[in-house]
């Protein structure tokens, strides 16, 4: 287990566990290995590189995803409405060769496009530095075709991680992340590299979303008409033994009700059946729906009457489509950015009382929602479409303009000799504590006092082998004054 925790990719780690300490650990050590940071200046080095403040910012944006992809859907109106008279806005693109027409939209709503999928990292950065980005964004961050080299030979003199990882790089060449108040809670903040500026809700949409105009039906989809659906269309690698307890705890406790998920595969769905059997379910109240073009799919979402979503890994994109698709989303937040997206996005649609605190919460609530509740649900329902088109979390131009305020703060920062640098201090002796847990038995959510967990076992680590102050959890009080403990196991699930 130990060497597996040891070799997960950091987006693997966000699935696996709601421990941020050890997501930042992990990241750290991910850096290390794929992207050495040399000390050398090149000329592409561009830490140090003026900006001047009379012309356009120029803005950056790398990714992989500026296509037919969940990220492209999300980004694609926020490109559209970022304002092209104060930013010159370039797009860097590293993904595969797409010609649909999310890319197309982005296209000419840039005023560069560059592609750089076939170049090397030294070629990309080189051409980045020619371009003299201000401000360079990375919206894949640890997800798949990253550019993580390119941002390790410091391009731009300001680098920001946003939107395309639910978490902290743990790098040292990413300043800043973006996040709202709900994603990153002020008494999280030690747990990210980086310095967090937020912004209303860290998420954008898109408000021209293709809805496909036939009205489906669930004789369509195998749906009961008379039953309470329950659906979850998150990848299912999100699906954690944890999530499976609790939505099975659900469909127990609801008679009648089924739980509608994506068609992943027949070895998927049958394992998926097996695991419901194991629980006292019936395999046949999951049932499965075929991949559909994106705009069959969003049509298809008011066949659902809940949407129940996953830990720690929980719902981004899908929470997005469903709420514009007036379908009510129940989740429970955690302490990591992936655990905590979904809570954003219903705070910032208005429905924090689909926010709970606990799995028990959780479960409660669903069970209600489906039985007594199905009342409150339906009013819930004809709220969330009456204000879908006031709401923070489709106010697309709301989040360009304060999205714009953050890179004029960073820009000042710089100037003015502000600009943070990444902590990254004792990171192997997190990596080590969160290595050494038990987390496929353990829900690390049930920790009471999280900070207190690590700190009893950084007190142990240092009796042995003294460890300097970090500014992190470790101070150097606690330096002179610690003594042997006695550490408390997270609680069983």
């Amino acid at each position: 287990r130990r060497q597996l925790l040891s070799r997960l990719h950091p987006l693997s780690v966000c699935a696996y566990t709601d421990d941020p300490l050890f997501q930042l650990a992990a990241s750290d050590k991910y850096v290390r290995i794929m992207a050495p940071v040399e000390d050398r200046t090149t000329r592409y080095d561009r830490r140090s590189a003026p900006i001047e403040t009379n012309r356009k910012l120029r803005i950056g944006y790398v990714s992989s995803d500026l296509r037919h992809h969940a990220v492209g859907y999300l980004m694609v109106n926020f490109f559209e409405e970022h304002d092209r008279k104060d930013f010159e806005v370039f797009a860097y693109y590293t993904g595969i060769k797409a010609d649909d027409p999310i890319q197309a939209r982005i296209k000419a709503s840039v005023d560069h496009w560059r592609d750089i999928r076939g170049v090397t990292d030294d070629e990309a950065a080189a051409k980045i530095a020619e371009d003299g980005i201000d401000i360079l964004i990375d919206v894949n961050g640890h997800t798949r075709d990253a550019r993580l080299g390119v941002f390790a030979r410091r391009p731009a003199p300001i680098q920001v991680n946003w939107l395309g990882y639910p978490g902290t790089m743990g790098s040292s060449f990413h300043h800043y992340i973006v996040a709202d108040d709900f994603t990153i809670p002020a008494y999280a903040e030690s747990w990210y590299s980086e310095k967090v500026l937020r912004v209303p809700c860290y998420q954008p949409n898109d408000r021209k979303r293709i809805v496909d105009e036939t009205i489906p039906t669930r004789a369509d989809f195998g749906l009961p008409d008379d039953a309470f659906v329950f659906c979850c269309f998150n990848a299912s690698h999100k699906f954690t033994r944890f999530t499976f307890d609790r939505w099975m705890e659900v469909l127990k406790a609801t008679e009648g009700s089924v739980l509608w998920l994506l068609d992943y595969s027949p070895e998927t769905n049958q394992r998926l059946k097996e695991q419901a059997e194991a629980r006292g379910v019936s395999g046949d109240r999951l049932i499965f729906a075929p991949k559909l073009p994106n705009p069959r799919h969003l049509a298809r979402y008011p066949l659902a009457d809940l949407f129940l979503d996953s830990t720690p890994y929980g719902a981004h994109t899908t929470a997005s489509d469903a709420l514009w698709m007036g379908v009510p989303v129940l989740t429970w937040s955690g302490r990591c950015f992936s655990s905590r997206v979904c809570g954003s996005l219903l705070n910032a649609a208005g429905l924090s009382d689909l926010v709970t605190d606990t799995p028990e919460e959780f479960v409660e609530r669903a069970i209600h929602l489906a039985g007594q509740g199905r009342g409150e649900l339906e009013v819930i329902r004809a709220r969330l479409l009456a204000n879908r088109d006031t709401c923070t979390l489709f106010d697309v131009a709301k989040l360009s303009r304060s999205l714009e305020g953050l890179y004029r703060r960073m820009r000042d920062d710089y100037l003015s000799g502000n600009l943070p640098q990444p902590n990254l201090t004792n990171l192997d002796a997190y990596f080590e504590i969160g290595v050494a847990q038990d987390h496929e038995t353990r829900e690390m959510g049930a920790v009471t006092d999280y900070d207190g967990f690590y700190k009893a076992h950084l007190a142990r680590r240092h009796y042995h082998h003294p460890i300097p102050a970090d500014g992190r959890l470790w101070s150097g009080a606690e330096e002179a004054e610690v003594k042997p403990v006695s550490i408390a196991k997270p609680k069983a699930a």
